[in-house]
């Protein structure tokens, strides 16, 4: 035993003796060209050893192999590996790699290096948005961007979003942003899909918007979709699946409270017929599912690069009946004939089917789920659907989602075609014809038997259908050479598009049957069908030039000369230009001791841009057909006129003038954008009212200015780099605005239900945009029960007078906050957005707290007033009066909420896992979106805004904020997996 016990020792000594002579220790020094480098890590290739450098950029690392290969990486500099053979010391010099300043943006008919930029610019990559489920582009911008604020106006899928670049810049004029996919204009973006996008570079300031001349004053928002490159084909497949439900539901009366509500009223209802107690909420909104499913192959060689996709979207509504189903395919196609010549083709197809829900009406959809009587059922015992026990011709909620069956049929083409031509190796000619043809059927029918409805008309359907289609040619010239330390690009270009716009509707009654719904098999036309059709087409010339000196002076200008068929003859064309300059601070002599700065740069800029979006015939002395008369005793065919010619209709105008630093810290971990700026836009293209003794009631003149002034700042930041990583990014813009002309005086509009109750909305000289105008509510008059309302005239009763201001609908500022963390395979994004200091007209509690009708109410009328000297803040039940539903300040509320918008949970199969499948990667997530909101507003939520969801409507822009039966928000659970091979 002593004997093995000598040999076992001896047998171990000798082995960990040899283990030592392989083994190696090395130390060693981190530095740059300023100095030692703290926090660099230094690990073993291929295992677990591993350090960092201390604050002298010092290291040690013991035990190493002999074949040890030492892995040098610190954020903002090129990674270095060194083999350490027999060496006891290694010192390493790491150069930094600028990587964010050498990022290519793209511009407006090109793209620069992110570090020459001179205007204010933000950009969005894929990797921002990659591995999370996004149905539309919209979702990787919300709260991302200062100074861009999107809202979402309707939980309906299909109702996009509403954004605004630096506040709104017009009153009755269009005022969304210009979206351009792969260089063509497009009048659709809620189908885009995500998965297909590269980039987004959305060009915020006049300086750098100013080359899109005309179309370019709310913004320009440039969409850049994936292309293939010299490598393997690559193919990717993913998918997402989720469920959907209403964020919240409002307190309603059950069917014993509201019969004491009805009886109060003097309309008691009979408890013996009426024996139900629906909750109508529980059974018009539903748990939603959705389902998206993506496609994709890219790869090419030195010649031929290419990328194809497809994609396919389910996604069902949380109101009954409502969904989308659309279908996207995408290609991009490039070619090198040789050397010199390069050709090549973007394409994108959109099939998509809306069925979608009425709301913002009193007999809305979704307000009716709040209103909607509770005694009754939905069915009668012969499958009719059960009528409101007093107002005996309205339909009960789930009755009015039922029997109207519609939807849309949308048809979407865009895509382009190019050749490119290098010669003298710095001019560059291209040459690109784009197209876009969006088709839009929409389908309805209301059955001839179950509702009462159709019942009155023996069915009915009608079909619209409006067909768009924009072609563009774009024909640059582009310059780029370098002479010693100067360096110029400059560009020139003509650009021809028109757009042609067709509109159709017609309808039908008198249905034998319920087996066809289309209008031929109908007996009686619907009088009113209708045919239009319109034409614009423009016309510009483009320039710009860049110049940079030493990488420390930067200098752009640009021009575009537009002219536009739908301007008249007197003012068709208009000048645009624009300058900005930089000056990179940290590349002067005096900055090179501060090496806590690795990049410092000033930016100013000015600059002209139009907004045109009036409609092509706008300057027109339109004429109506249709309007018969009489002749001789017969009936012959005539025409009225429509609107009134002006010949003098032009642009608007907005000067813009903007301040910003671009600054960034210790290696680019610290990342700060702050930006001052002010636009002033002038002529505005305003719809206004006109004495009617011209024959007109309005016309679309140029008068009127308007001021934004605003402060944007962002910062994006690297807390941690190692092995464990957590970054932030955080944005905040303030925004004033201020109508400072309004020639003829104020502009009221926003009647909520066409029933005289008053106009919610005023536009006023000196005010801002977005206020709300009526009485002020002194709350619950004590001896009577009824709503006190101001008397600001002092006449001694209520009038017109007594209206003033009551709201503001505008944020103070707007915020989002993002933090990623990253720990080996997982990954972690939390996300939160808000908006503060903005008011919302709640309009639907007009209708659930008004007691003016039959209409259910919120609970909040259970503490009614009923008995004189009750205090209390809600008002007598008073059946048919209209005194407690004015609009006043009674229904104003604090719009102001922080949103925990998104948490996304992902992870990455392990390496060695994915390739026994034959992929190169494997990633799964967990979703969770609008989780919580905090807020004070008493509906279902926040962010509203009913008018968006009627077109180019102009209460948009001056009646933002305003809830009546608005489609609510959703929470969404969505699990995904991305696959790539």
């Amino acid at each position: 035993m002593k004997k093995f016990f000598k040999q076992t020792l001896f047998i171990s000594t000798f082995l960990l003796v040899c283990s030592m002579m392989q083994a190696q220790s090395v130390t060693g020094k981190v530095s740059d060209s300023t100095g030692p480098l703290p926090g660099v890590n230094v690990a073993v290739q291929n295992s677990k050893i591993g350090t960092t450098t201390d604050l002298d950029g010092k290291f040690t690392l013991n035990n190493l192999p002999k074949d040890a290969v030492l892995n040098f990486t610190y954020l903002g500099y090129t990674s270095q590996k060194v083999v350490v053979k027999g060496k006891t010391t290694v010192n390493v010099v790491l150069v930094s790699s600028d990587v964010d300043l050498k990022e290519v943006v793209v511009m407006g008919y090109g793209s620069t290096k992110k570090k020459d930029i001179t205007g204010s610019i933000a950009i969005v990559t894929s990797k921002d948005f990659e591995g999370k489920a996004n149905t539309e582009f919209a979702n990787a911008l919300e709260g991302k961007i200062s100074g861009v604020q999107i809202s979402r106006p309707s939980g309906q899928p299909q109702a996009g979003v509403s954004i605004r670049i630096r506040g709104t810049s017009t009153i009755t004029a269009g005022s969304e942003p210009l979206f351009i996919v792969d260089g063509v204009v497009t009048t659709s973006i809620n189908e885009i899909s995500p998965s297909d996008i590269e980039s987004m570079t959305i060009l915020k300031d006049a300086s750098s918007a100013a080359i899109y001349g005309a179309n370019g004053s709310n913004g320009v928002v440039l969409i850049t979709t994936k292309r293939g490159g010299n490598h393997k084909t690559t193919v990717t497949f993913n998918t997402y699946t989720g469920v959907s439900s209403v964020a919240k539901t409002l307190n309603v009366l059950n069917a014993s409270q509201y019969k004491s509500l009805m009886t109060e009223m003097n309309h008691p209802i009979d408890a013996s017929l009426y024996t139900a107690d629906s909750n109508w909420q529980n059974q018009g909104f539903r748990t939603a599912a959705s389902k998206n499913y993506q496609f994709g192959v890219s790869g090419g060689d030195e010649k031929t690069n290419f990328y194809v996709s497809g994609t396919y979207l389910n996604q069902e509504g949380v109101v009954l009946t409502n969904s989308v189903e659309r279908y996207t395919f995408k290609a991009n196609i490039d070619h090198k004939i040789s050397n010199s010549v390069k050709i090549g083709s973007s394409i994108s197809y959109n099939k998509w089917k809306d069925v979608n829900v009425d709301e913002g009406r009193k007999i809305g959809a979704v307000l009716s789920l709040l209103t909607g009587a509770p005694v009754t059922g939905v069915y009668n015992p012969d499958g009719t659907f059960v009528l409101n026990p007093i107002i005996g011709d309205l339909e009960n909620p789930i009755g009015l989602l039922l029997k109207n069956e519609h939807s849309f049929q949308n048809y979407r083409f865009n895509g382009n075609v190019y050749a490119e031509f290098s010669f003298l190796k710095y001019l560059k000619f291209k040459s690109m014809f784009g197209f876009e043809q969006l088709n839009s059927t929409y389908n309805s029918w209301v059955d001839p038997f179950r509702s009462r409805e159709g019942r009155a008309f023996q069915g009915m359907a009608s079909i619209s259908n409006t067909q768009n289609t924009y072609w563009t040619t774009e024909n640059t010239l582009s310059f780029s050479k370098s002479f010693d330390k100067h360096t110029f690009n400059a560009l020139l270009g003509y650009i021809v598009s028109q757009n042609d716009n067709s509109n159709f509707s017609d309808g039908a009654r008198g249905f034998g049957s319920g087996a066809v719904h289309t209008i031929n098999a109908a007996t009686t036309p619907i009088p009113g069908a209708s045919y239009s059709s319109t034409t614009g087409r423009n016309l510009a010339f483009i320039g710009r030039l860049n110049y940079s000196y030493e990488d420390k002076y930067f200098l752009t200008a640009n021009f575009r000369r537009d002219g536009y068929s739908g301007f008249g003859t007197l003012n068709r064309w208009g000048n645009f230009p624009s300058f900005s300059a930089g000056w990179r601070l940290s590349k002067e002599e005096f900055f090179k001791n501060v090496p806590v700065i690795n990049d410092m740069k000033i930016r100013a800029g000015w600059g002209e841009v139009g907004n045109g979006q009036v409609g092509n015939y706008s300057h027109f002395g339109l004429v109506n057909p249709g309007a018969a008369y009489v002749i001789g005793g017969n009936v012959v065919p005539g025409t009225n006129p429509s609107s009134l010619e002006s010949n003098n209709l032009k642009w608007e105008t907005t000067k813009q003038t903007d301040i910003g630093i671009d600054l960034s810290l210790l290696h680019s971990r610290l990342i700060f954008t702050t930006d001052y700026y002010i636009k002033l836009t002038t002529d505005m293209l305003l719809n206004k009212t006109i004495p009617t003794s011209t024959g007109f009631a309005n016309a679309i003149m140029n008068i009127g200015a308007m001021e934004n002034r605003g402060f944007e700042f962002a910062v994006s930041s690297k807390n941690l780099v190692g092995e464990f990583k957590w970054n932030t990014d955080f944005n905040i813009s303030f925004n004033k605005n201020k109508i400072t002309s309004l020639p003829g005086g104020p502009i009221q509009l926003g009647d909520l239900n066409n029933d005289g109750r008053g106009l919610v909305a005023i536009a006023q000289e000196g005010k801002p945009l977005g206020s709300f105008y009526g009485y002020v509510s002194q709350g619950v008059d004590p001896a009577t029960g009824m709503i006190k309302y101001k008397d600001i005239d002092g006449d001694g009763k209520l009038s017109d007078g007594d209206k003033t201001i009551i709201g503001n609908a505008n944020p103070k500022y707007t915020v989002g906050f993002t933090n990623d963390f990253t720990y080996k395979n997982w990954s972690l994004d939390i996300f939160f957005q808000g908006v503060q200091g903005n008011q919302i007209f709640n309009a639907t509690r007009i209708e659930t707290e008004g007691m003016y009708s039959a209409n259910n109410q919120s609970t909040a009328v259970l503490n009614r007033w009923t008995t004189p000297g009750q205090i209390t803040n809600i008002p007598v039940a008073a059946y048919g009066s209209d005194q407690n539903m004015k609009i006043s300040s009674r229904f104003i509320e604090d719009g102001s909420y922080i949103r925990l918008k998104s948490i996304t949970l992902g992870y990455n199969l392990p390496e060695k896992l994915v390739s026994k499948l034959y992929m190169s990667k494997i990633h799964l997530y967990l979703t969770a979106d609008n989780v919580i909101t905090f807020t004070k507003y008493s509906g279902f939520d926040p962010e509203v805004n009913f008018y968006s969801q009627s077109g180019n409507n102009p209460l948009k822009n001056i009646a933002p904020g305003v809830d009546y039966g608005t489609y609510p928000q959703t929470k969404d659970v969505i699990f995904g997996v991305n696959l790539t091979f």
